[in-house]
């Protein structure tokens, strides 16, 4: 039953899909004047209505085994951590930060510190996991984007 509140919309155009592929032949006629060639008026339609259909029944049987998984996952007990739309709101404003300090200070400097500012934002890191992933991410991105792909980045104004 909760298959069916879940997927009506899925199983209305299946059924729709099915009484409009069996309908084609009676609504559109073939010229005889067509030859030997297997694409006709009809083609087209039987395309789009058997899309509908695989479509509709993808989406019923993807239903079919979401309400598997949360069947089992209801006898465990998970807690989820909230979302904190403050981290968020952080996140975006060292973003933000970041494409204002750009041309001051530096490609190298300031991804460095949008990279350490984002992962004191999401918390739970260790200083060195912090210092490894800025540079790690900060040295290879300036690498590949200057040297490889020629784009210029900008050096700081502060630095010269």
């Amino acid at each position: 039953m909760n298959l069916l509140k879940r997927s009506i919309s899925s199983i209305v155009t299946l059924v729709v899909g099915v009484i409009v592929f069996l309908s084609i032949p009676s609504q559109i006629g073939i010229n005889d004047s067509e030859g030997l060639s297997s694409v006709n008026a009809r083609t087209v339609p039987y395309l789009i209505t058997s899309l509908i259909i695989i479509i509709s029944l993808v989406i019923i049987i993807i239903e079919g085994f979401k309400i598997l998984k949360e069947n089992s996952d209801t006898l465990e007990y998970r807690t989820r951590e909230r979302t904190s739309y403050g981290r968020v709101f952080l996140a975006f404003l060292a973003i933000a930060l970041w494409v204002i300090a750009l041309p001051y200070i530096g490609f190298n400097i300031s991804t460095i510190l949008l990279v350490v500012s984002i992962m004191l934002i999401i918390g739970n890191c260790r200083w060195w996991q912090i210092a490894l992933l800025s540079l790690i991410l900060s040295v290879p991105i300036n690498y590949l984007l200057a040297n490889v792909l020629r784009v210029y980045l900008p050096s700081g104004s502060i630095f010269g």
